[in-house]
């Protein structure tokens, strides 16, 4: 039942409100003799003596705790801070439904450009419980600028006026966060499908599918930064991906062969082209066996030596595995036979704590084993109706067949939170027996996620300069929502196009057309400055000699720029151990990190990469100038050097191997020599860049990079502090000294 907090009785139902810290209110609207909802997101436990005030008036019950004021009136909810509101939530409804769903049936598997799919048609309908059709509103005001609620395919530059359908598919990932300009961020508590109106701007509307209870909380920390450390002290902590998962990784559809990925490394190696990480992609495993942990022995006779000669050219490997088998492998009738199948026969129950043990069972003794470093969990939105035709359905109709697929096989009221309980699964049990650092590279996400060690990317979408342009602003809404860690396949996945609607590249010979070289080296600048920089799709290879030779534009502008991430990589490396340790995330939309400054807001084209680095991508063809705005402060052009005032717009000039990046004054930059993978920045000297024109402060990380030593106290981080009144820079050392770097100063114009 719904009992702690502050109950305040309403004609249908109670609200509580429920103070979890400073800054952090929950609030429920639902049955008093109602369970008290469960949440998959927030793992903090309920506090156990919550400070706070009543006072109770005629109409109105006003409950205050810290800086949040929440007034409860007939039909609104309004939560204030420091005396300023943040924002109404009114309209609140509930209305009881019942789930029924068809069991039995006759199951077909057939053949999708995703693999291979199963699909139960007819059977009984049966009745499955008694849940609630959810509602509620939220008012806002008319200078806030909203981000979050996920990665989706639309690219939204701002959440006010959209309307954003809140499920999971390829190229859409629904987190339950926004986060606005005025400072706090709200956590819906649903695992179901949702949907977000905001198409009236002053005000969103949530429609929750299947819940207990209305249920969410509020989170105030007066900045962006503040509010991702609230988020972090709901919903856990994002453990830090070892180092190689930083530096550039190799994908295709697909390596074919033990071969053919050695092959691969040594010319990569033989050419001096930096790289971390190879990828295997679907179909090493036996003919028609989908899904089926274990290298077919033809192609791939020895795993081991595989990753022995990766590793001694100091290269990873990542491996793809997927949650739903076909054929009659050994590992499906493993599952089948334990009773850890879905109704479709082909999909493991990831919400089963045994069939997600008996999962990594088979991935360890299949594959990691072998000593490989990574995993893909690929199409952890395992159920797919909407992936075929020549025309895509308008969205209503795809969404209702893509969630009527789901409804087949899963309670109404879980939706969402596949992808979550997998990666539960792959995290805590490779843990249970290494202490190598998990690397999950997975298509669907939620709100809680990141505790798992997950990498999300955007899906597989078309090569065009306007799908790059939604990348960009894609990626500030995932992070927005506290998930930290994003990337798309550069250069897209379809380079062509094709009968099926979702063939909608522009490029049929793909890396040998100059407009696609073009297009694939705007789409891989952009993604040395995004969580993880990685190369991959299907129509064409996307290794880096199949875009000329040495000495030919493109070939040298994506050579360029894969150095340029190594050589930032400490600063990088750093800025996500504070991801780690702080709960900061390591990109900020303009309009969150100016949020007085109107014009910052219209800036959906850039961020900020860590606290330093204005990142603006190129996302037009043949562009030789690029007007973008600097907001206040001083900005030095990372290439040149030469000094921008901000607070206004520059026309800066760009060709194909630079776009505009820039650097704040007063930030303290740590730069790496040059490098061929990570491992080789051990023990190596940095370049410490101060750039100045005003005071700055920044922590360089540094640690093993494998294993989770970490966590134990094995990393060292030097806070250096840099005084621009007299040029003089000091340090405050924490941690251990195994893994500090020696380190050069260069001052960037000081006068």
């Amino acid at each position: 039942m719904i009992q702690k907090g502050v109950l305040i009785p309403h004609d249908d139902f109670v609200i509580r409100v429920l103070p979890y810290a400073d800054g952090i209110v929950r609030i429920t609207a639902g049955p008093s003799d109602g369970p008290e909802p469960v949440s998959y997101s927030v793992t903090a436990p309920f506090p156990a003596d919550p400070s706070f005030t009543v006072e109770t008036g005629e109409t109105e019950t006003a409950v205050t705790a810290g800086r949040l004021t929440v007034t409860v009136g007939e039909d609104f909810v309004t939560v204030t801070a420091d005396g300023k509101r943040l924002t109404r939530a009114s309209r609140f409804r509930l209305e009881p439904y019942e789930i029924r769903r068809q069991t039995g049936g006759n199951v077909t598997f057939r053949q999708t450009v995703d693999g291979v799919r199963a699909s139960a048609e007819g059977g009984d309908e049966t009745f499955i419980r008694v849940s609630n059709h959810g509602a509620v509103t939220f008012d806002f005001t008319e200078d806030e600028t909203l981000f979050g609620l996920g990665s989706h395919e639309e690219g939204y530059a701002n959440l006010r006026g959209q309307f954003v359908p809140l499920y999971q598919e390829n190229m859409r990932i629904a987190v339950p966060v926004f986060v606005s300009t005025k400072g706090y961020a709200v956590l819906v508590n649903c695992a179901s499908v949702m949907t977000f109106d905001a198409t009236d701007h002053r005000r969103g509307k949530f429609f929750l599918d299947s819940v207990d209870a209305v249920d969410f909380w509020v989170l105030y920390g007066g900045d962006f930064a503040g509010v991702c450390r609230a988020l972090k002290s709901l919903t856990g902590t994002t453990p830090l991906l070892p180092k190689w998962a930083f530096g550039y990784v190799q994908s295709k559809e697909r390596y074919a062969s033990q071969k053919e990925l050695i092959e691969i490394g040594r010319r990569y190696r033989a050419e001096g082209i930096p790289i971390d990480v190879l990828v295997q992609d679907w179909l090493y495993w036996d003919d028609g066996m989908w899904g089926n942990k274990h290298f077919n022995k033809e192609r791939y006779p020895d795993p081991a030596a595989l990753t022995e000669e990766l590793h001694r050219m100091d290269l990873k490997l990542m491996v793809s595995i997927w949650p739903n088998l076909s054929g009659e492998s050994e590992d499906r009738i493993e599952m089948r036979e334990a009773g850890h199948l879905l109704g479709d026969g082909s999909t493991v129950n990831a919400f089963d704590e045994a069939a997600r043990a008996l999962y990594w069972k088979q991935a360890n003794e299949g594959l990691f084993r072998y000593d490989i470093d990574g995993w893909w969990c690929d199409s952890s939105e395992p159920f797919d109706a909407v992936w075929g035709g020549k025309e895509r359905d308008p969205l209503p109709e795809r969404m209702a067949r893509s969630v009527g697929e789901f409804k087949k096989y899963l309670d109404d009221g879980i939706l969402n939170v596949y992808s979550l309980h997998h990666s539960m699964g792959m995290y805590e049990n490779q843990r249970k027996c290494s202490e190598k650092r998990v690397v999950n590279l997975t298509r669907s996400g939620f709100s809680g996620q990141h505790r798992y060690g997950t990498v999300v990317w955007s899906g597989d979408c078309s090569a065009n300069w306007e799908t790059l342009r939604k990348q960009v602003r894609i990626v500030q809404n995932y992070v927005a929502t506290g998930e930290s860690y994003w990337n798309s396949d550069i250069g897209s996945f379809f380079a062509a196009g094709g009968y099926e609607w979702f063939r909608d590249g522009d490029y049929p010979r793909g890396s040998d057309d100059e407009g696609y070289r073009e297009l694939y080296t705007r789409w891989l600048q952009f993604a040395a400055f995004t969580p993880m920089m990685r190369s991959h799709g299907t129509n064409t290879p996307r290794e880096v000699w199949r875009f000329g030779e040495r000495g030919t534009p493109y070939r040298d502008a994506i050579e360029k720029a894969i150095r340029l991430r190594y050589a930032l990589l400490p600063y990088l490396y750093s800025v996500h151990a504070a991801v780690t340790f702080d709960g900061t995330m390591p990109i900020t939309p303009l309009a969150l990190a100016y949020p007085k400054d109107r014009e910052a807001a219209k800036a959906s084209g850039e961020y900020l990469l860590g606290p330093s680095l204005l990142v603006c991508p190129v996302t037009d063809p043949g562009a030789e100038d690029m007007t973008v705005y600097l907001p206040a402060g001083g900005w030095y052009d990372y290439e040149t050097e030469a000094f921008h005032e901000g607070g206004r717009y520059v026309k800066i000039p760009v060709t194909i191997d630079r776009i505009p990046l820039f650097v704040k004054a007063g930030a303290i930059l740590p730069v790496a020599p040059p490098v061929q993978s990570t491992a080789d920045l051990d023990g190596r000297e940095y370049e410490l860049r101060i750039y100045a024109g005003a005071d700055g402060q920044f922590t360089l990380y540094d640690d093993g990079g494998l294993d989770y030593g970490y966590e134990k106290g094995a990393y060292s981080a030097v806070t250096y502090a840099y005084l621009d009144a007299d040029g003089t820079l000091s340090e405050t050392a924490a941690g251990q000294p195994d893994w500090r770097h020696p380190v050069t100063v260069r001052i960037v114009g000081r006068k």
